[in-house]
């Protein structure tokens, strides 16, 4: 089940609302409502949110600067989320983009306080929680002034993987490999989140518990991430290429690729013009499976298969972890590995991960794999 629900498309990003989203609605329509009750406490709590989207939407316009897609921004309880296709890996770059999301409510707080100044005659009380919870115009904008005050100051914690842990992480890659400055900021990341989770127990913060718990797992997810992506650097699309791979001509039926001997899985069968050995398209073990299951042994590969301009294709000298990037960017499990103009083979997700293990076994001294080191 998809438990995300589109919402619309801002700057050609989906903006998208997590079911679990509705539970923040309703506390907050309580917890805001006040004197002026839920319907106001709603508005309140939508007003909070739409900070939070317009702070992710800083994240990923100054993303989208460096040429690095963003696939959607989803609202959750415990805020929202840009989802990149992949973290800027040189350190200015990414001092930016983590900057830009607290930068961008700075200037809606520089914006409002004049405004909120005015309206509450210059009194001071604009921090106030009870003005923000009673009814009118400017207890909504101090509301708002005061969450973006929040929001800028708390993103801006060094717990990686909120904001200030990602400028830490930029911060620490201009003196060393962004992998080392990954693990440094993630471990003092989990530190703090440690350290705030008991906070927030010991004085009955359970929102803010939640929070430091988020913070502790997903840094740690994040630096296993990096860890991985150090490791697949290491070898090429042209040395992951299994061997002995079997391609397909034009005329094979299903049947015929269905008889081939196969391990576990049904593999995927490159589709070759016989004379000039170019790509036609990928029988892949799914599709061939599909059509076992509804008895359609007869068809021949050139139905079911995925025609070449829609397989991804990769240099064979393209380092792994942008092969991986590749296949998530496309949705695809198998590309197409050229040298040059000529096709050399078929890669997987399976492939990579096999990979990954072998060099995963043999340290982070090995040298960089050999091509007999595929099969």
């Amino acid at each position: 089940m998809n438990w995300s629900i589109k919402l619309g498309r801002i700057f050609g990003i989906d903006i998208k609302m997590h079911l679990t989203f509705l539970l923040i609605l309703g506390w907050g329509a309580f917890a805001y409502g006040g004197s002026a009750g839920p319907l106001y406490g709603l508005i309140v709590t939508l007003g909070l949110f739409s900070l939070v989207l317009l702070h992710e939407l800083g994240h990923s316009l100054a993303a989208l600067g460096y040429g690095i897609p963003v696939r959607d921004i989803t609202l959750l309880p415990i805020g929202g989320v840009a989802r990149l296709e992949r973290m800027p890996e040189k350190p200015l770059h990414e001092l930016v983009v983590a900057l830009a999301g607290p930068a961008v409510n700075v200037i809606l707080a520089v914006i409002l306080l004049p405004i909120v100044m005015v309206l509450n005659g210059g009194r001071a009380n604009l921090f106030s929680l009870g003005l923000a919870t009673e009814p009118g115009l400017l207890s909504w904008l101090g509301f708002l002034l005061m969450a973006n005050v929040s929001l800028a100051l708390f993103n801006m914690i060094p717990a990686f993987p909120l904001d200030g842990g990602r400028v830490f992480r930029a911060f620490l890659g201009f003196f060393t490999d962004y992998h080392r400055a990954t693990q440094i900021a993630a471990t003092v990341g989990r530190i703090l989140a440690i350290g705030l989770g008991l906070f927030a127990l010991y004085y009955g913060q359970v929102w803010v518990a939640m929070i430091a718990f988020f913070i502790f797992i997903v840094g740690g997810q994040e630096a296993q991430a990096v860890a991985a992506r150090s490791v697949l650097r290491r070898a090429l699309a042209g040395q992951a290429l299994a061997q002995n791979t079997i391609s397909l001509s034009p005329e094979a039926t299903v049947g015929q690729a269905a008889a081939i001997p196969s391990g576990v899985r049904r593999p995927d069968f490159a589709v070759l013009d016989p004379g000039s050995g170019r790509l036609l398209g990928v029988a892949t073990g799914h599709n061939i499976t599909r059509a076992i299951e509804r008895g359609q042994w007869y068809r021949r590969v050139t139905e079911i298969m995925q025609l070449a301009p829609n397989v991804p294709k990769v240099s064979f000298n393209t380092p792994l972890d942008e092969v991986q990037d590749k296949l998530v960017e496309t949705s695809s499990r198998v590309a197409a590995v050229y040298d040059g103009l000529h096709f050399r083979g078929l890669i997987t997700l399976d492939d990579i991960y096999r990979v990954f293990r072998f060099l995963s076994r043999h340290g982070s001294t090995t040298p960089r794999m050999r091509l007999d080191t595929a099969g």
